[in-house]
């Protein structure tokens, strides 16, 4: 009898030890408030597509979803945040081209982009516009050209050295002959606020940011560095189309990533909330209008971008001698 009862007792004890266990491995994702790290200023791009995410995840997720801005050193401060953070799934990144696969060629940033990040998805592909001031004596990238071969000195706003936005004018110069000044802003807001104040004569910007001083008037659109026209403005020339350069041709995403051993259903959780999201009408709609292109990319095919793009920016960064601070 006495023996009966310490074998119910021992078996007892071991099931009461392991509750505290159970109860943490079936903890549900989420179990408390999400935050989105933006690594660029309020206003820019990547804030607007962050901001858009955050709004419907919260209602996808059950939780409240906040968008942090972290901006500097060309989005590497917030992306180095997020690859320290727990990897518990309850801090998300919305990060650039260049802070995953330029800037980390040509300086420290406190990370390897290619280790300590999980990439979830692709959120969307951004054409980059070449904007004009509207007093300059150039319509379109043809004219460029010839301006700075008769001696004018041009200068053009980028959101950061080592940005997409930077390697475009780069690219540029390389291809064209030309010799436009890249003037470097934390972000693209403050890059649009100079070029429509007169202060610089270019800026290369996306148009989810661009798409406000466009439709006032107040900034000249001359083309996309990218392979195609944006679908809201299909009449809208390709840098290759109006200067010839048919090997031109720079374009922007961005994506979503987690700290490096964040667990895989956690992953493809994300992976599939957030894809649903893109491709919703609504949002669909709304990121098209400003020039993202929806893309929701499962996490092996961002995964092989991340590093293809990775691969290629580092060669074209050496051939320019890129240099950031």
């Amino acid at each position: 009898m006495n023996q009966t009862y310490l074998r119910t007792l021992r078996g007892l004890v071991v099931t009461l030890s392991l509750i505290p266990f159970a109860a943490w491995a079936q903890t549900p994702y989420p179990s408390k408030p999400i935050r989105i790290i933006a690594p660029f200023p309020p206003g820019g791009a990547v804030d607007i597509v962050a901001r858009t995410l955050a709004q419907h995840l919260s209602t996808a997720l059950g939780q409240p979803v906040v968008v942090e801005n972290k901006p500097g050193a060309n989005g590497t401060i917030g992306s180095a945040l997020v690859a320290k953070a727990e990897p518990d799934g309850h801090t998300l990144l919305l990060s650039s081209v260049g802070a995953i696969t330029i800037i980390p060629h040509v300086r420290d940033v406190g990370y390897d982009p290619l280790n300590s990040l999980i990439p979830v998805t692709q959120a969307v592909r951004l054409s980059l516009m070449w904007l004009a001031r509207t007093g300059l004596e150039a319509k379109t990238m043809a004219d460029l050209i010839k301006l700075d071969k008769a001696g004018v000195k041009l200068s053009a706003g980028t959101s950061g050295n080592g940005s997409p936005n930077h390697i475009a004018i780069e690219q540029f110069n390389l291809m064209a002959g030309t010799r436009i000044i890249a003037v470097p802003y934390r972000g693209e807001s403050p890059a649009l606020t100079d070029l429509m104040g007169g202060q610089i004569d270019l800026a290369v910007i996306t148009l989810v940011a661009a798409a406000v001083p466009l439709n006032s008037g107040s900034i000249k659109l001359l083309a996309t560095s990218g392979s195609k026209a944006p679908p809201t403005i299909p009449q809208l020339p390709t840098v290759a189309e109006s200067t010839g350069l048919t090997e031109y041709s720079v374009e922007a995403w961005q994506g979503v990533f987690v700290p490096a051993g964040t667990a895989p259903d956690i992953v493809k959780r994300l992976n599939t909330e957030i894809v649903k999201i893109v491709h919703s009408p609504d949002v669909s709609k709304f990121l098209l209008d400003r020039g993202s292109e929806p893309v929701g990319s499962s996490v092996s095919e961002f995964s092989a971008l991340v590093q293809s793009e990775f691969v290629k920016y580092g060669a074209l960064a050496k051939k320019i001698q890129l240099k950031v601070e």
